[in-house]
Parts: C-alpha cells; sequence; structure tokens
C-alpha cells in the first residue's frame, strides 16, 4: 500500500470516529428535556418550602441523573430505612443489584449560641409558632433565620456533604437524589424537620420555647415571666380625683372606692375549658400554644396586681 492510499485510510477511520455533531432539531429537543426535567424536580414538592429543599440540594445535579432520580423516588419501594437526625438524612435506595445501596447526607448544624438568639426571636411570633406546629413553614420564619445569619436550607455556595455506595462517584447520584426528592415530600407535612437538620427537635424547640404540658402549672405556680417589649403601647394620662368630680357633674357627694380581691390563679385553663376549642383546628398544636399564653397572662396580672 502506498503511502497516499495509507494516508486516505487513516483519515478516513480518524472521521468515522469523531463524534458527530448534534443538529439544530436535536440541540433544541435535549434543551427542551432538561427544562422538563428542572420543572419536574421542583414540582415533585406541593409546598414553597418543599421546593426551596429541592432546588437548594439538586440543582447543581446533572438533569438527566435527577432525572432517574425522579423515577426512583415515584417507587417507594426502592427506598427503605430512612432516618432523620440532627445534621444527617440516612437511607437504603435498591438499584438494579440485589443489595441496596446506602446513601448517607449531612448538613451544617445551627450551633447553640445561633439557636439562642433565633429563640429569642422565635418568642415574638407565637402566631408563626402555631402555624408551624400544625404542619406550615411561614415565610417570616424563614426570615427570621435568614436574619440572624442562618439558613434553614443548604447553601448553594457549599459543595453537598453527601455519600452513595453505588459505583457512581458524581455527588448528587440518582440515589441521592432520589432520597432528597422522597424527603421533600415529607417536608411538605412536617416541615419542622428543616429545624431538626439544623440541630434542633421539636420537642427541644418546645421546651426552650417554654411550652409546657398541660396541667403543669397547677404543680408549679411559679413560673418565670420574662419581660417582653410590647410593640403597642400607649400613654395614659393622669388624671386626679377631683378633676373627676368636676368632669363627671352627676358625682356630687362623693367618689366610691372601688376594691379587688386578686385570687391567685388556680386552674388556669378553666376559662379556656369552658369556652372550647376553636372551630377548624384539627390538632392540639394551636391549644397547647394558647393555653400556654393565657397561663403567662394569668401569671402576670396576679404579680401585677401585688405591685
Amino acid at each position: 500500500m502506498d503511502n497516499r492510499k495509507k494516508k486516505f485510510m487513516e483519515n478516513r477511520r480518524s472521521k468515522n470516529n469523531a463524534p458527530q455533531k448534534k443538529t439544530e432539531y436535536e440541540r433544541r429537543h435535549t434543551r427542551e428535556e432538561v427544562e422538563q426535567i428542572k420543572r419536574d424536580l421542583i414540582n415533585y414538592a406541593k409546598t414553597f418550602w418543599g421546593q426551596k429543599w429541592i432546588h437548594s440540594n439538586l440543582q447543581i445535579g446533572r438533569p438527566f441523573r435527577m432525572q432517574r432520580g425522579i423515577e426512583y423516588a415515584n417507587d417507594e419501594s426502592r427506598i427503605d430505612n430512612v432516618s432523620i437526625s440532627k445534621g444527617q438524612i440516612f437511607a437504603t435506595v435498591q438499584g438494579t443489584i440485589p443489595t441496596p445501596y446506602r446513601v448517607k447526607i449531612n448538613f451544617e448544624i445551627i450551633p447553640e449560641e445561633g439557636w439562642q438568639k433565633i429563640i429569642k426571636n422565635l418568642e415574638k411570633y407565637p402566631l408563626n409558632l402555631i402555624e408551624m406546629l400544625e404542619g406550615k413553614m411561614p415565610l417570616d420564619i424563614v426570615s427570621l433565620f435568614e436574619n440572624n445569619g442562618y439558613s434553614l436550607f443548604p447553601t448553594t455556595e457549599k459543595k453537598m456533604e453527601a455519600t452513595c455506595s453505588c459505583p457512581d462517584k458524581e455527588i448528587p447520584c440518582k440515589h441521592i437524589a432520589a432520597v432528597i426528592l422522597y424527603i421533600a415530600r415529607v417536608l411538605d407535612y412536617d416541615p419542622l424537620i428543616l429545624l431538626e437538620l439544623k440541630g434542633k427537635s421539636k420537642k427541644e424547640l418546645l421546651n426552650d420555647l417554654q411550652v409546657v404540658p398541660l396541667g403543669d402549672g397547677d404543680k408549679n405556680p411559679e413560673i418565670k415571666l420574662k419581660k417582653e417589649d410590647n410593640e403597642h403601647t400607649f400613654n395614659v394620662p393622669r388624671m386626679k380625683v377631683h378633676d373627676l368630680v368636676k368632669e363627671h357633674k352627676k358625682i356630687k357627694e362623693k367618689v366610691y372606692s372601688l376594691n379587688f380581691s386578686i385570687k391567685k390563679p388556680g386552674k388556669l385553663i378553666e376559662t379556656i375549658e369552658n369556652l372550647g376549642s376553636l372551630p377548624n383546628v384539627e390538632t392540639k398544636a394551636f391549644e397547647i400554644v394558647l393555653k400556654d399564653i393565657y397561663k403567662k397572662v394569668a401569671f402576670s396580672s396576679y404579680k401585677m396586681s401585688l405591685d
């Protein structure tokens, strides 16, 4: 074979081995597929906090891996042994081989001094606390964390800290994506999991906020009341008794003194029990918080009467 023929054959082989360029139609079709995968990812959750959870964790994932993650998450029988603890999620995901893959995802915990600031601010928003206990995550609470220098959701600047026992070393792989999506559906109904992943369980949160079990006020009547700033304050003018007499001409002979008999609070929740529960309240969370507020008001009123 002469040199010219040899060179011709080499050029032909190199052209055959070269990757074929996609046509404009193929490129457009791929872009549409990717955009649809992104929409499917975000819409996998129904709430804004569930969707933000997905976006924060999976926006760096490769689209077609994430598509497989959606397929795995839709088949809930694949996901098992889910464990949620402070700063960590563990689960097993059944792949194509008999032995399931082990997935572990770690999250940055808020330090205790950070939690102290957050708890102090949470006490000012009892209605938002009630919403959280009822399975909602108010935007005000998300902002509260951010205003204190922390986020309830993973930050996109930091690389996801996760491991999977599958051969794919890409983070997140389809198995990690499936677990994130699975948890997103759980978060739709229980957003307090976000707080636990940041280092504070529901029980610890209620304890820090001094939301005590019902009936404890009778056993321990001496409750330390915190001085809280009131956003709505009014200046009430002082008036002397003889000025009142002049203003109200009907009072001619004397001003009757009023005597009050102040009793130490006994059964604090008697009034609420007599009124009954509010309509459309399906759980006990609202009742617990309301009774705790009533308890604090009752003891505060009694303390003021002694001053």
